[in-house]
């Protein structure tokens, strides 16, 4: 039995549906809003990427990895750099002014060392935080030792808390994520291992063939994790390369977990001229959406790309592109998504694009009509609110049931391009029954709680 009118239920996978008829996931396609923040300064370079974005209780917060030319993995003239923004789409480098680069300390740096190839930072919104560890981060590849973990009063000034590893079996070499579950109470860390079904798994080193793969682990403290579990998937989805995670739960549904990987396909080279910069020059790349409940089972109900490379798009078609920040921002209801692109040309950056609220893919039903049965739902409000969209012609229709099968409630078509429909049905709290969703030339993209306007 499902609790249900409580939670914002995404349409991203079978959790509420028993039996469907002519209906499809379908992506909700994102809106390109054009670079945002660009890679120009000499500290940053064509290598720059690796985000984390948040929004703490003065701004939107931007870090990314700054890597000047011709640097290694190792190198200890990485810079982690800071860029804030009020509304999301217009970024201004934060004047930390205290490292120097080159001799000067005019600039965004706010550390320079080997972590800062991968240093995640993230807003600890965890209740029992302590004050001068609001911010919290993780960096460090397998050449250091595996991943270690640092705090901030300020997300500024960083201290490392512990002098070893925290996290050791994996490969690290991209950018990890970590942040706090309200959802369990508990620190989860996504990072990169390398799959293959002849390995060593306590260093993560292929042995023959494999490709790059998702892990995770768990905390109580952020000091002490669990071991690594890899992501499962349902049998027969495919096995790419997924290169990076952006693990973060779904504002205002942060019981689904939300996963945006760049998927990389290693031997493809479009442009045989393209030479990388001198920094490797094959394989393309593309961007997946995939979604979990549990944070180790991942659902990819739309399997193929999420972003890939526009028409005469060149320079997203070299290597890698389409690397998404860990973190969504909340604005004008919109969810907003940063995306690095260009990586290794001139005009690298970050992208903004997104998407209204909650419409991260729908299930859709076309001219011929489709619905689908909700599983048993125990209904805690009387209210059942939708995010959808119609054509003119198009409908959504709701009854709800009883446990025998009895119709309590039949709504009239529902047409339009709504973030938030609200169907009221007297008496509906603490029963028991079913929902049938019918659906012509339609799109449903969440259902149950209100989905209530947020402020600019």
């Amino acid at each position: 039995m499902i609790r249900f009118g409580s939670k914002i239920e995404l349409m991203v996978d079978e959790y509420l549906i028993a039996e469907k008829n002519n209906l499809a996931f379908r992506y909700q396609t994102p809106k390109d809003h054009g670079c945002v923040i660009p890679f120009r300064a000499p500290w940053e370079g064509l290598g720059s990427l690796g985000m984390t974005i948040f929004e703490d209780k003065d701004n939107i917060k931007c870090y990314y990895r700054g890597f000047p030319s011709h640097q290694s993995d190792e190198s200890e003239r990485q810079t982690s750099c800071l860029s804030t923004s009020n509304d999301g789409l217009h970024f201004t480098p934060y004047p930390v002014n205290t490292i120097p680069f080159d001799g000067a300390t005019e600039n965004n740096i706010i550390r320079m060392d080997m972590f800062c190839h991968n240093f995640a930072p993230f807003y600890d919104t965890n209740p029992n935080c302590k004050p001068d560890e609001q911010y919290k981060a993780i960096g460090g590849i397998l050449t250091h030792g595996g991943i270690f973990v640092f705090a901030s009063p300020d997300g500024i000034h960083w201290k490392q808390l512990t002098d070893t590893p925290v996290i050791t079996k994996g490969v690290f070499d991209s950018m990890n994520m970590a942040f706090w579950d309200p959802a369990d109470g508990l620190y989860h860390c996504y990072s990169r291992y390398w799959y293959s079904s002849d390995r060593d798994y306590e260093t993560s080193k292929p042995c023959f063939g494999g490709c790059r793969a998702i892990q995770s682990c768990t905390s109580e403290d952020f000091i002490h994790w669990s071991a690594p579990v890899e992501n499962q998937y349902l049998e027969g989805y495919p096995v790419d390369e997924l290169y990076t995670n952006a693990a973060r739960p779904v504002p205002g549904a942060e019981h689904i977990m939300l996963s945006i990987p760049m998927r990389f396909h290693p031997s493809r080279k479009k442009f045989p001229e393209y030479d990388g910069n001198d920094y490797g020059s094959d394989g393309i790349s593309d961007a997946i959406l995939m979604t979990s409940r549990d944070g180790v089972h991942w659902d990819r109900s739309v399997k193929d790309a999420w972003l890939s490379g526009g028409v005469e798009e060149d320079r997203e078609w070299t290597q890698r592109n389409f690397i998404t920040a860990g973190g969504i921002i909340e604005r004008d209801d919109k969810f907003f998504f940063y995306v690095q692109k260009h990586y290794m040309w001139d005009d690298c950056g970050i992208w903004a694009y997104s998407v209204p609220k909650y419409r991260l893919m729908s299930l859709y039903a076309d001219g011929e009509g489709g619905s689908f049965t909700t599983k048993p739902l125990h209904f805690e409000s009387d209210t059942i609110s939708l995010n959808y969209r119609t054509s003119a012609y198009g409908y959504i229709r709701v009854t709800v049931r009883d446990m025998d099968g009895n119709t309590i409630y039949a709504s009239d078509e529902i047409y339009g391009n709504e973030l938030s429909h609200t169907l009221t049905v007297e008496g509906l709290a603490e029963k028991d029954g079913t929902l049938l969703i019918e659906m012509k030339e339609a799109n449903l993209f969440a259902i149950g709680a209100e989905m209530k306007k947020s402020n600019p």
